[in-house]
C-alpha cells in the first residue's frame, strides 16, 4: 500500500489565494495555446523564416504538452504538487523569456520547449490543487472559476495576440507571460505549505511513462503533420496506428506495476469517461473555428490582425461569462441538461456560420458568440464532472488525463480543419474572394450532421437528482 502524508487543512484565506494562483497558472497555459496563431505573419517577417518552419513553434509546444502531461503530473503526486507547480511556473516563465527575446528561430524553439515542459505541469496540477483544496460540496464555485479561466483564456488568446502584435511587437506575446508568472509565484509561495504537503511514497513507473509518451507522441505528431502530408498519407496512419497499438502494452504495464502512472480504475467511472469524450468533442469543434476564422478574416477579407481579433472578442467574453455560469449551474440543472445545452449551442453556431452573410461583421461575430456560449457552458464544469467525488491519486489522474484529452482535441481540430480547408482551396479553379469564402465556410457545413449526433452524448451524464444524490454520499 502507498502511504500518504497528511497535513492540516489550510485557512479559507489561503485557499482563496491558492485558487487565484491556480487560475493564473491555467490562464498562462491556455493563453499560450491560442495567442500565437494571429501573430504568425508578424513573426515570419521578424524572424525571416517560412510558415512551414515557423509552425513548429506551435507544434513543438503542443507535442510536449500532450506527451509529458501524464508523466509529470504523476511526479507531482510523488514529490509534491505544490513543489512541481512552482517548478512549472519557473520553467514556463523562463521559456517565455527566452522565446520573447529570441534573436532567431532556433532560440525561439528552445524557449517553446521549456515553456511546454512548464505547461505540462501547470494545467493538471493547477486543476488538482484548486479542486482538492476545497470540500466536494464547495467544488462547484471553485470549478466555475477554474473553468471560466480555462475556456476564457484560450478564447482571449487571438484578441490579446492581435492587440499586442499591433501595438507592440510579436515578442510581447511571450513576454506578457512573465509578470503573470511572478504574481502566481508570490501567491503560491504564500498559500502553499511546501514542507508539509501531501506526498505519495511510491516508485516512478518509468516503463509506463515511456510507453505512454511514445504513443502520445506518435498520435500528436501524425495529426500535426497530416495538414501537410494529407490525411490519406500512409505516414499519418502509421503514426496513428502506432499510438493505438501502444495502448495494449500500456494497459498491461499499468495493470501489473506496483505504482501505476495512471490508475486504470479511473476508467471505471462512467462520468469520467463521458466527461473525457465531451471535452474532446467540444475542444475539437471550438478550435476548428478559432484556427480558421482569423485566417479567413485576414487572408480573404483583408482585415488587419487587430480587426480580426476584435470580431472574435464577443466570443471570448462569452466563454468567460458562460464558463463561470456553467460551473455554477451544474448543480441547478444537472450535468445532462447542461451538456445538452452546450452541445446544442455549438451546433447552432456551426449552422449560423453556414447561413449568415460572411461579409457581415455583426453576423460573423454573432455566430462566434453562440459558439462561445456553448463552449463556455461545457468547459466550465467539465473538470468537476470528470473529478466527480474523486480524491487523492485518482483526482490527479483525472485532471491530467482530461488535460491530455483537451490537447489531443486541439491538435485534432487544427489538423482536420486546416487540412480540409487547404484541400478545398487547392481544388479551386479560380481564387476569387467568393470562391475562397466558399472554401473556408463550407468546411463547417460538413460537420453539422456530426454535431447533431453528438447531442446524444448528453445521455451519458446523470440527471439533476442522480447527480445531487452522488454529491451527498
Amino acid at each position: 500500500m502507498e502511504n500518504i502524508e497528511t497535513q492540516a487543512a489550510p485557512s479559507r484565506g489561503r485557499r482563496v489565494a491558492l485558487t487565484v494562483a491556480m487560475c493564473l497558472g491555467i490562464a498562462l497555459v491556455m493563453l499560450d495555446t491560442t495567442i500565437m496563431n494571429i501573430a504568425l505573419p508578424a513573426m515570419q517577417r521578424g524572424l525571416g523564416v517560412g510558415l512551414d518552419r515557423l509552425s513548429w513553434a506551435l507544434n513543438v509546444y503542443t507535442i510536449i504538452v500532450a506527451t509529458c502531461t501524464i508523466p509529470l503530473s504523476r511526479l507531482a503526486d510523488i514529490y509534491g504538487r505544490g513543489r512541481l507547480f512552482v517548478v512549472g511556473l519557473l520553467l514556463f516563465g523562463a521559456g517565455s523569456m527566452v522565446a520573447g527575446l529570441a534573436p532567431g528561430f532556433g532560440v525561439l524553439i528552445a524557449g517553446r520547449v521549456v515553456s511546454g515542459l512548464g505547461a505540462s505541469v501547470l494545467l493538471p496540477v493547477a486543476n488538482t490543487l484548486g479542486i482538492s483544496a476545497w470540500d466536494v460540496r464547495d467544488r462547484v464555485k471553485v470549478v466555475a472559476a477554474l473553468g471560466l479561466t480555462q475556456g476564457g483564456a484560450a478564447a482571449l488568446g487571438p484578441t490579446v495576440g492581435g492587440i499586442v502584435t499591433d501595438r507592440l511587437s510579436w515578442n510581447w506575446i511571450f513576454l506578457v507571460n512573465v509578470p503573470i508568472v511572478v504574481i502566481a509565484l508570490v501567491l503560491s509561495l504564500c498559500a502553499l505549505d511546501l514542507k508539509g504537503e501531501k506526498r505519495i511514497q511510491a516508485h516512478i513507473d518509468w516503463l509506463g511513462s515511456v510507453v505512454s509518451m511514445a504513443g502520445l507522441f506518435a498520435v500528436t505528431f501524425g495529426l500535426i503533420e497530416s495538414k501537410d502530408w494529407g490525411m490519406a498519407d500512409p505516414r499519418v496512419w502509421l503514426c496513428l496506428g502506432s499510438g493505438v497499438v501502444a495502448v495494449v502494452p500500456f494497459v498491461l504495464v499499468e495493470r501489473h506495476v506496483a505504482s501505476p502512472m495512471v490508475d486504470l480504475r479511473l476508467f471505471g467511472f462512467r462520468q469520467f469517461s463521458a466527461a473525457s469524450l465531451v471535452a474532446l468533442v467540444a475542444q475539437f469543434f471550438y478550435i476548428g473555428v478559432l484556427v480558421i476564422l482569423p485566417t479567413f478574416f485576414t487572408a480573404v477579407q483583408g482585415k488587419s490582425e487587430l480587426n480580426a481579433a476584435m470580431i472574435l472578442l464577443p466570443m471570448s467574453l462569452t466563454v468567460f461569462a458562460f464558463g463561470g455560469l456553467g460551473g455554477l449551474a451544474v448543480g441547478k440543472l444537472g450535468p445532462r441538461l447542461l451538456v445538452l445545452t452546450g452541445l446544442f449551442a455549438v451546433l447552432a453556431s456551426y449552422v449560423l456560420l453556414t447561413v449568415v452573410d460572411p461579409s457581415s461583421v455583426t453576423a460573423m461575430a454573432l455566430a462566434a458568440l453562440v459558439l462561445g456560449v456553448g463552449f463556455g457552458i461545457i468547459a466550465g464544469p467539465i473538470n468537476v464532472l470528470a473529478a466527480s467525488s474523486l480524491q487523492g491519486e485518482l483526482l490527479t489522474a483525472s485532471q491530467s488525463v482530461i488535460s491530455v484529452v483537451r490537447q489531443i482535441g486541439s491538435v485534432l481540430g487544427v489538423s482536420v480543419f486546416v487540412s480540409m480547408t487547404t484541400r478545398d482551396i487547392t481544388a479551386l479553379s479560380t481564387h476569387t474572394v467568393q470562391a475562397m469564402t466558399g472554401a473556408y465556410i463550407g468546411v463547417y457545413r460538413i460537420w453539422i450532421p456530426v454535431l447533431a449526433l453528438c447531442l446524444l452524448l448528453a445521455l451519458l451524464f446523470p440527471g439533476k437528482r442522480e447527480y445531487l444524490r452522488e454529491l451527498s454520499v
